[in-house]
């Protein structure tokens, strides 16, 4: 990992001194270009390897904030694989996976708050430990384990916010730094942490390949053509400051309302309300912020061309008091605002894309030097699917990849 006497992003100040530059230049971050091969997009065969990598790499599972308080839990399938978090009575965070262990039913559906975890169907009970409480009817069972038939836990860290598991398939050992790199928080810490309510969860299927749904956040090159009467009007298009850490990074859009600190002390510059930063945390999720408002997403491959993206909406506290008095279920993103008519667009583009991969028109999807984030996010697939494998086989990164 970087030196820790180096920043791994750089700070408001700087960000906004790029910015400005890149207004008055009329330019934006460049980094290499990239060709990713249309087939990777539909191979069913690469689709297996993917998922194979995706369950032996660390990830982000939940937001902190999905479970606050003590005997709080939330389940998700992350790549195929489900699981459930629960906060216990130590406060600690835990990641099990979600089936019982009499017969394997799915222990927790959906988000709720429980003193104990109690099985549907037949009624095993776990303490929000893990380790198993009850057994109805425990004589017909004369050859029971109680201690060891707990749930089975993920091995999990909550960092700054964000709740990571690390590899789901126990078979391989990690061979990188991935982990390190999720766990150390500093480069969102302060962008994460005030949004600390969560106000709405939306879950869907759509039908596209994971990656293509990925690289819709990771370029403003197309704001003005997809956006125009959207973010366009408040951002600038083709304008992106571009930093990686690690097989991460972080873009920052500015809005048009940036150009006001021109004629004050840098001192007091900040990026409050006149940037969105997007944190891509590789390999499948998003982070997003807004004035006073958070959005974590997640996308979860099913197969080749289905995907689901589960959206984790968090809120400042006073924004989130503000609407828990208010009637009905606050939803930020909810249809007709102005995050939601973006959201729309985005997706409006991404199917065109996923019909447009089997056209048999391109042997290749470019991405520009305007693109480089996009770029990265395929080198950093390709080098671990690579490495992993153990079969040499990844194409030349040089200067590309930076973990």
């Amino acid at each position: 990992m970087a030196s820790p006497t180096k920043p791994l992003i750089a700070d408001d100040i700087e960000i906004v001194r790029r910015i400005l530059a890149h207004i008055d230049a009329g330019t934006t971050d460049e980094g290499p270009s990239w060709r990713e091969p249309v087939e990777n997009y539909l191979d069913t065969t690469r689709f297996g390897r993917e998922m194979r990598l995706l369950r032996a790499m660390p990830s982000v599972f939940l937001p902190s904030a999905a479970i606050p308080d003590p005997g709080d839990h939330a389940e998700r399938a992350a790549f195929g694989v489900p699981l459930f978090a629960v906060r216990g009575r130590d406060r600690r965070a835990r990641v099990f996976r979600n089936a019982c262990r009499h017969r394997g039913f799915a222990l927790v559906e959906g988000a709720g708050c429980a003193h104990a975890l109690v099985c549907r169907y037949h009624g095993w009970t776990y303490r929000l430990d893990g380790s198993l409480a009850h057994v109805p009817h425990q004589e017909a069972f004369p050859d029971l384990d109680v201690p060891a038939r707990g749930l089975v836990e993920v091995n999990s860290h909550e960092v700054d916010g964000l709740i990571v598991i690390e590899a789901l398939d126990s078979a391989l050992e990690p061979r990188d730094d991935a982990l390190a790199w999720l766990t150390d928080g500093t480069p969102r810490r302060d962008k994460l942490l005030p949004a600390q309510r969560l106000v709405y969860v939306d879950s869907t299927v759509r039908r596209m390949n994971w990656k293509v749904l990925v690289e819709q956040f990771l370029e403003g090159y197309h704001i003005r053509s997809t956006h125009k009467d959207t973010f366009f009007p408040l951002q600038y298009d083709d304008l992106n400051v571009v930093e990686m850490f690690g097989p991460n990074c972080r873009l920052t859009f500015p809005y048009r309302n940036i150009e006001r600190l021109r004629d004050r002390p840098e001192s007091t510059w900040t990026t409050d309300a006149r940037v969105t930063y997007l944190y891509q945390l590789f390999p499948n999720v998003m982070l997003a912020t807004f004035p006073d408002l958070m959005l974590m997403i997640v996308v979860d491959p099913v197969d080749v061309e289905r995907s689901t993206v589960t959206i984790y909406s968090m809120a400042r506290p006073e924004l989130a008091e503000r609407a828990n008095s208010a009637d009905g279920q606050y939803n930020p993103a909810a249809v007709g605002t102005l995050i939601a008519r973006g959201s729309v667009e985005d997706n409006e583009m991404s199917e065109g894309v996923q019909r447009g991969l089997s056209s048999g028109a391109n042997a290749f999807v470019e991405f520009g030097r305007h693109e480089s984030a996009a770029g990265h996010f395929h080198a950093v697939l390709d080098e671990r699917l690579a490495r992993y494998a153990g079969d040499g086989s990844a194409r030349d990164l040089s200067g590309i990849l930076s973990s």
